[in-house]
């Protein structure tokens, strides 16, 4: 009797064992485990998707990033190694490093990369140049961790990204810049001017404002292309005589310009019926940018 009672005892907790193990998930498991696994691949910084219980293609590829973290064999399959990491309790040490945001070039951005793609948010090519699509990496990662999504990695952020980073940085669009001599109702006067994309130049805090809105631009899949951004006066002169005789659009006389005070852009939206344009018109006022020549769909003004 005491052969079988020890017997039925341990069959009893075996089955309790099994019942209280996690199953094993893999790609096409569906449920409330996989809401679970989901929503601690997000607390642990990696982008399953939404916690809606399938575990599709995203889920897959967080897994395999978060084992590849883990070291362990990356085939997407959760089972009890992968479950036991996810329940690890995390380090209590969080990450530090210095504050960058797109322009910025140096070690520090390419450990950044390094870090977003392996907890599955792409940051591109490890090149250590803080581009718009680092910048969109950056920002998927701080919403999936409940943090301003501003695209500026400070303490908050690299806390949750938990590695520690040191080394010089240089800063471009958004950290400095040139001083010019621009014009704001003909009268000359110094402004600093920053790098936008295809090779132009705008008034500093317009620039960063201008790089945050071409990166989420990309993200949503536009790519804006500036024709026009600052103009110094030469080149005012000339576009303002073309106008004159006939040969070149409507330009504003030379020192009254929005160009020459590096607060407007002309933006390639090829009319007002494109992707482009209507991705503009329906988010440039969040950046500050606003359609101020009704003749002109392609010009904006930062207005900030």
């Amino acid at each position: 009797m005491v052969a079988i009672a020890r017997a039925s005892s341990a069959t009893a907790l075996r089955q309790t064992a099994a019942l209280a193990a996690p199953p094993t998930l893999r790609e096409g498991s569906k449920g409330a485990s996989v809401v679970t696994l989901q929503n601690k691949l997000k607390a642990a910084g990696f982008n399953p998707g939404a916690a809606d219980g399938a575990f599709g293609p995203k889920t897959e590829a967080a897994v395999k990033a978060f084992q590849r973290a883990k070291g362990l064999t990356a085939d997407g399959v959760v089972g009890p190694k992968t479950w036991a990491a996810l329940n690890k309790p995390p380090a209590s040490s969080g990450g530090s490093g210095p504050t960058l945001r797109e322009g910025a070039k140096g070690e520090p951005v390419r450990a950044l990369q390094k870090r977003l793609n392996t907890l599955g948010f792409n940051a591109g090519t490890a090149d250590g140049s803080f581009g718009p699509k680092t910048e969109a990496a950056v920002k998927a990662f701080q919403r999936a961790k409940g943090l301003t999504a501003d695209g500026v990695v400070g303490p908050k952020t690299w806390d949750k990204l938990g590695i520690k980073v040191s080394g010089p940085v240089t800063q471009g669009p958004g950290g400095g810049g040139k001083v010019v001599t621009g014009y704001v109702n003909g009268t000359p006067r110094n402004i600093t001017v920053a790098s936008v994309p295809n090779g132009k130049v705008m008034r500093s805090d317009a620039a960063a404002a201008y790089n945050r809105m071409y990166a989420d631009a990309r993200a949503a899949g536009i790519t804006l292309k500036v024709n026009s951004g600052f103009r110094t006066m030469a080149e005012q002169q000339a576009l303002y005589r073309a106008y004159q005789n006939g040969t070149g659009n409507l330009a504003a006389k030379p020192g009254y310009s929005n160009h020459q005070g590096g607060i407007a852009v002309d933006i390639n939206v090829g009319g007002t019926g494109t992707s482009t344009y209507r991705w503009l018109a329906a988010n440039a006022s969040k950046y500050g940018f606003a359609r101020t020549v009704p003749s002109e769909p392609w010009h904006w003004e930062f207005r900030r």
